[in-house]
C-alpha cells in the first residue's frame, strides 16, 4: 500500500467534522439545575450544549434575554454571566442551543439568598431562611414516613402502670417541626419529639393523641385514640377453627389465619416446626426447642389487623410455596396475662387441583402445658400456657345418609309389591283354561274305550235314570306364582300327554 498524503487526510478530517456537524446539539456536562445566587455578588450559568455551528439563545420565566439587559452578559461560548445578583433575578432560566438538525433546552432554578437578612428569593416568594432547609434542593410539604405501621397502632388499649411510645416519624423541606395535642390541648410531655414516651400511666391519661407536622409549605397530623383500663384479667383468646389445615400444590400461595380474642393489643408470633435440619434456613434463626422437637421463629411473618370488639386477625401469607414448606405452623399470641397457641398442618403436592382441608383443633393440651415453661422462657417473660380451643369432627353426613337409604329402600319396596298384586290380578282375569279340541283318531280310540268301560261297568240301576251333569272342576286357591307356573306348563291339566295314557274328562 502506498503512503497516506495530505490531502487524504484532510479529506478524512473535514468527512469527519461534516459527520459531526450532521446531529442535533448535545450535552457536553453535568447540570446542576438549582443554583444558589447571591444577593450582590456576580453569578454564572453555563450552557453546556455541543454542536458546530450553533446558535444560543437565553430565557428567564419564559422572556428572552436581550442585549438591552445591562447585567446580564452572554459569552462567546454561550455562558450567561449576571453582575451585582439582585432579589428580583431570582427565577427559571433556559439555554436554548439551535443548529440545522434541531435544538436543545437546558433549564436552571436560580434562588437568591440575602445572607445578611436572612432571607431567601425562589421564583415569586421570599422566606426567612432557617437552619432545617437545604435550599440546593426543592422544598416539599411534610409527610409521615411510617403512616402505615401507625395507622396499624391507632388504636390502642393499655393497662395502669405499663408505658405508652407514640411515634410521629416526618420528613420535609424545610424539616418539619412536631408537637403533640391531648384531646386539643398541648401536650406538658410532648417537647416536640417524634416520639411521645410517657410512663406509669393511670386511667387519666385515656384520651386522643394528635401529632402535628409543619412546615413552612403545609402541615400533616395524625390521632391515636388511648384507653387505659385498670388490669388486664384474661389472656388472648384464639377462636377455633383456625389457622385451618391446607393441602395446595407447588407454586400456590398460602394464607394462614388467626383470629384472636384481648382487651389489650396482643403480640402474635408464627412458628414453624423443624422437621429435619435441613429446614433451618440460617442460622440467625430463633428456635425454641420442646423435648425432641424444634420450632423455630418466622421473623416479620403476619400481619395484625385490628377488628371490632377486641379481636384481632393475624395472616400469615406465603406465596409460590415449595415441598420444603411443608409442616406444623403455630399462632402464638401473647399479653401481659399470659399467651395461648393453636396450630395447623401444610401439605404441599407435586401438582392437581387440590382444596383446603378443615380446620386443626390445636396444640394438644399436654403439649401447650409444655410449651408455655419453653416458649415463655425463650420469647415472653411473663406468659403462661393455654391450649387452643378444640373442635369435633362432624358426623352430619352419617346421620343423614342412613335414615335417607332406609326410607329409599321402604319406597321401592312398596313400589315393587303394588306392581306385583296388579299383575297377579291381571293375570286371573285374562287366563281361563280353554279344553284344546281331540284329534279324530283319539276321539275314536277314546268312544271305543268308553264303550268298552260301560259295558264292563254299568249299573242297572243307572241305565232307567238320567246320566248325571258333570262335576264342575274345584277352585285351587294358591299364589300368583304358582297359578302362573301352572299356567305356563299345564294350561288343561286333563289334556293328552303321548307319555301319559290318561283319558278321563
Amino acid at each position: 500500500m502506498g503512503c497516506v498524503t495530505a490531502w487524504q487526510v484532510l479529506l478524512i478530517v473535514q468527512v469527519l467534522a461534516f459527520c459531526t456537524a450532521n446531529s442535533p446539539p448535545s450535552l457536553s456536562g453535568k447540570v446542576v439545575s438549582r443554583v444558589i445566587a447571591k444577593l450582590g455578588k456576580n453569578t454564572k450559568l453555563q450552557c453546556p450544549a455541543q454542536s458546530d455551528p450553533e446558535l444560543t439563545q437565553w430565557k428567564k420565566d419564559g422572556q428572552s434575554i436581550n442585549p438591552g439587559w445591562e447585567r446580564f452578559k452572554m459569552s462567546r461560548e454561550g455562558h450567561l454571566r449576571i453582575q451585582e445578583t439582585e432579589m428580583s433575578d431570582a427565577g427559571l432560566y433556559t439555554c436554548i442551543a439551535t443548529n440545522g438538525f434541531g435544538s436543545i433546552s437546558i433549564n436552571y432554578t436560580v434562588v437568591v439568598l440575602d445572607e445578611e437578612n436572612q432571607l431567601v428569593q425562589e421564583a415569586d416568594k421570599q422566606f426567612k431562611q432557617t437552619p432545617n432547609e437545604d435550599l440546593s434542593k426543592e422544598g416539599s410539604p411534610p409527610y409521615f414516613e411510617d403512616i402505615e405501621k401507625m395507622r396499624e397502632s391507632m388504636n390502642l388499649v393499655k393497662p395502669t402502670g405499663s408505658t405508652i411510645r407514640l411515634g410521629c416519624r416526618a420528613d420535609g423541606n424545610p424539616v418539619p417541626e412536631i408537637y403533640w395535642l391531648k384531646n386539643g390541648h398541648p401536650h406538658a410531655q410532648s417537647r416536640s419529639h417524634s416520639t411521645l414516651k410517657i410512663q406509669d400511666i393511670t386511667e387519666e391519661d385515656s384520651g386522643a393523641y394528635m401529632c402535628v407536622a409543619s412546615n413552612r409549605l403545609g402541615m400533616v397530623n395524625f390521632t391515636y385514640n388511648i384507653q387505659i383500663i385498670d388490669e388486664i384479667r384474661h389472656k388472648p383468646r384464639l377462636i377455633a377453627p383456625h389457622p385451618l389445615n391446607q393441602t395446595v400444590e407447588v407454586g400456590a400461595t398460602v394464607s394462614f389465619h388467626c383470629y384472636i380474642e384481648s382487651v389489650v393489643t396482643p403480640e402474635v408470633q408464627w412458628l414453624k416446626r423443624v422437621d429435619k435440619p435441613e429446614d433451618i434456613p440460617n442460622p440467625n434463626i430463633t428456635l425454641v426447642q420442646y423435648k425432641e422437637e424444634k420450632f423455630m421463629v418466622l421473623k416479620n411473618a403476619g400481619i395484625l389487623l385490628a377488628r371490632p370488639e377486641n379481636s384481632y386477625l393475624s395472616k400469615l401469607v406465603m406465596q409460590k410455596v415449595q415441598a420444603k414448606d411443608s409442616g406444623m405452623f403455630v399462632c402464638f399470641a401473647t399479653n401481659r396475662k399470659g399467651f395461648t397457641t393453636r396450630h395447623a398442618f401444610l401439605d404441599i403436592r407435586p401438582g392437581g387441583s387440590l382444596g383446603g382441608s378443615s380446620g386443626g383443633d390445636g396444640l394438644s393440651s399436654h403439649m401447650d402445658d409444655q410449651l408455655s415453661s419453653d416458649f415463655s422462657s425463650s420469647i415472653s417473660q411473663d406468659g403462661s400456657s393455654s391450649s387452643g380451643d378444640s373442635s369435633e369432627d362432624s358426623n352430619l353426613p352419617l346421620l343423614i345418609g342412613l335414615p335417607s337409604c332406609a326410607v329409599l329402600i321402604i319406597i321401592l319396596l312398596t313400589v315393587f309389591l303394588m306392581q306385583r298384586s296388579n299383575r297377579c290380578k291381571r293375570s286371573a282375569t285374562n287366563n281361563k283354561v280353554t279344553r284344546p279340541p281331540v284329534p279324530p283318531q283319539e276321539r275314536d280310540a277314546l268312544s271305543y274305550s268308553s264303550s268298552q268301560q260301560q259295558q264292563q261297568t254299568v249299573n242297572p240301576l243307572l241305565a232307567s235314570r238320567e246320566k248325571p251333569p258333570k262335576t264342575p272342576t274345584p277352585s285351587v286357591d294358591m299364589t300368583c306364582s304358582e297359578f302362573s307356573s301352572v299356567s305356563r306348563t299345564h294350561p288343561n291339566p286333563h289334556y293328552y300327554h303321548p307319555n301319559h295314557m290318561n283319558y278321563g274328562y
